[in-house]
C-alpha cells in the first residue's frame, strides 16, 4: 500500500440502530409514566388517551430514528429504527399478555404509528453535505 494512502474501515451501524432502538423505547416509556400520572391526576380523561399514546408512539420512533440516521450516517437508518420499534412493542405485546392484543384495532395503529414515525425521521433526515478540508 502507498504512503498517504489512507483505507477506509468499514463502520458497523448496529451500533447506531441500537442506539435509536434503546431511545426510542426509552422515550415510550417515560412518556407513559407520564400519561399515567396525567390520567391519575384527572388532567386527561380515559377517553383521549389513545390519541396521546398514538402521538407519544409517533414521536418515540421519530426521536430514535433520527439519532439511527444521526450515528449509522445512513439515510434509511430511521425507517429501519421504526420497524425494531415496532416490533418491539409487538414483542411486549405478544409476550405480555395472555389474552392477546387486538392487533387489527388499536394496537395496530400503533404498529402503523410506529412505522410513520421512522418514514419521517427518514425523511427528516435529508441530504449528508461532505465535510470540507
Amino acid at each position: 500500500m502507498e504512503k498517504g494512502r489512507k483505507e477506509k474501515k468499514a463502520k458497523a451501524v448496529w451500533p447506531g440502530f441500537a442506539a435509536g432502538a434503546l431511545l426510542s423505547a426509552g422515550v415510550y416509556v417515560s412518556g407513559l409514566l407520564l400519561l399515567g400520572l396525567l390520567l391519575t391526576k384527572g388532567s386527561i380523561s380515559e377517553r383521549n388517551v389513545f390519541p396521546w399514546v398514538g402521538a407519544l408512539c409517533i414521536l418515540a420512533s421519530l426521536s430514535g430514528g433520527l439519532l439511527a440516521v444521526r450515528k449509522t450516517a445512513w439515510k434509511a437508518a430511521g425507517l429501519l429504527t421504526g420497524v425494531l420499534f415496532a416490533l418491539l412493542l409487538l414483542a411486549v405485546g405478544l409476550l405480555g399478555w395472555r389474552d392477546g392484543i387486538a392487533w387489527l384495532g388499536q394496537g395496530g395503529l400503533l404498529l402503523l404509528y410506529a412505522l410513520c414515525g421512522g418514514l419521517v425521521a427518514t425523511l427528516l433526515s435529508g441530504r449528508r453535505r461532505r465535510k470540507r478540508k
